[in-house]
């Protein structure tokens, strides 16, 4: 069933916020309109975005939306108390990309438990809350009681339990062309007799890729580190350096100095085209994240073929861990190294892997129909009060 008037309300307009948004709108079947403010200045957006939305919709077409569609920077009981009848009764879906209860304080920072507390009340005020991961899902609900039990006294009862009931999982769809359905497992992390298929690797030595922000949630500090040991052992390889700097342009300035021509990118390429052929070329792709609900730049990378190295702390291990045997977890700089030198100079780590395959589901091609199916029901039967609607969808593909 189509539902024509989907608004789509997005306060943090950037980066893998705005990514989500226009891969849904593009691929989506239902009416979707969308009102989107900058991404930037996330905790003014947290506390005022639902009054300056409230005003616009408000003033608005006097039609009534079907269903509202938000995310996390935004406090979903502020919008809707501030919604004139009947506005106030839509049904609202709120997606969560992250959340404040877990999400780790920058250097600079201060704990503020009003930001955590938020995301709570935006939870308990939507009608359906749909998580990027069960992982995410998960780590939030066990995250509640110590979290709510920080106030005095009238602390709410049995939030994560309720919330339980009403929530979903869903992965965030990639851009990426779905593989063809006869596309094999592959042999990756080793060299291969080339009769039986791809070389790996890809080029003449391994291609190492980074592709995140360079901000502190991805300990770009860590990656650099581990690369310079990867160096003063006189391992021979080439590295691309990709993603948003934001203010931290000099965290790679050194490693590209050192690495000279064999730094093969730094920072944003010109276009789409060109960070597709860099995932199609690079062999490793590494994350030293210190927080991860879903990790669209690895997935990415994945699909493309890499060969992932990754934090055993965060999602990945729910998503990857169960339909690949291969070596792919560290828990420590000293593991990251080890691995990443077990991957450059020998064998070790050769196996046959199907990841490619099993991240395909998240390609938006495939995945935008759970959105659609999940967005006509909400529409419809509004706030759910019983049962766990987190059931068969894509984005369970690999989750525990």
């Amino acid at each position: 069933m189509e539902i024509k008037n989907v608004l789509f309300i997005e306060p943090y307009d950037g980066g893998s916020h705005r990514a989500f948004r226009e891969g849904l709108v593009e691929r989506s079947g239902h009416g979707i309109n969308c009102l989107v403010l900058p991404g930037r200045f996330w905790k003014w957006r947290m506390r005022g975005a639902a009054a300056w939305f409230a005003d616009l919709i408000n003033q608005g077409p006097p039609q009534t939306p079907d269903l509202i569609f938000l995310t996390g920077f935004i406090n979903v009981a502020d919008l809707r108390g501030l919604l004139d009848p009947p506005l106030d009764r839509t049904p609202i879906l709120l997606y969560m990309h992250e959340n404040q209860l877990t999400y780790p304080l920058s250097p600079d920072e201060e704990f503020d438990f009003h930001f955590g507390f938020t995301n709570i009340i935006s939870t308990l005020a939507a009608d359906r809350v749909v998580f990027n991961s069960a992982w995410h899902r998960d780590l939030f609900l066990d995250a509640l009681p110590s979290y709510l039990n920080r106030m005095p006294e009238a602390v709410p009862r049995d939030v994560a339990p309720r919330l339980r009931k009403r929530s979903a999982v869903l992965g965030v769809g990639l851009e990426r062309k779905p593989l063809p359905a006869d596309h094999f497992p592959r042999y990756r992390g080793g060299k291969c007799d080339p009769e039986a298929g791809p070389s790996w690797p890809r080029g003449k030595r391994p291609l190492i890729l980074w592709n995140h922000r360079w901000e502190f949630d991805k300990r770009p500090d860590l990656f650099a580190a581990a690369l310079n040991h990867l160096l003063d052992q006189g391992l021979d390889f080439d590295v691309a350096l990709l993603g948003e700097a934001r203010g931290q342009d000099g965290v790679f300035a050194s490693l590209r100095d050192r690495l000279k021509d064999r730094c093969l990118a730094y920072g944003h390429l010109p276009g789409r085209d060109d960070y597709e052929a860099m995932l199609e070329r690079a062999d490793i792709v590494v994350s030293c994240a210190e927080q991860e609900y879903f990790g669209i730049s690895v997935a990415e990378a994945v699909h493309a073929g890499c060969y992932p190295v990754l934090p055993r702390t965060q999602v990945y291990p729910s998503l990857y861990g169960t339909r690949c045997k291969g070596r792919h977890f560290y828990d420590s700089e000293t593991e990251l190294v080890d691995l990443l030198t077990d991957l450059i100079t020998n064998d070790t780590c050769g196996h046959v892997c199907s990841l490619d395959r099993d991240v395909d589901v998240y390609c938006w091609d495939r995945l935008a129909g759970a959105f659609d199916r999940m967005i006509t029901e909400v529409a419809e039967n509004g706030r759910l009060n019983s049962g766990n609607n987190s059931g068969n969808n894509p984005g369970h593909r690999g989750e525990k």
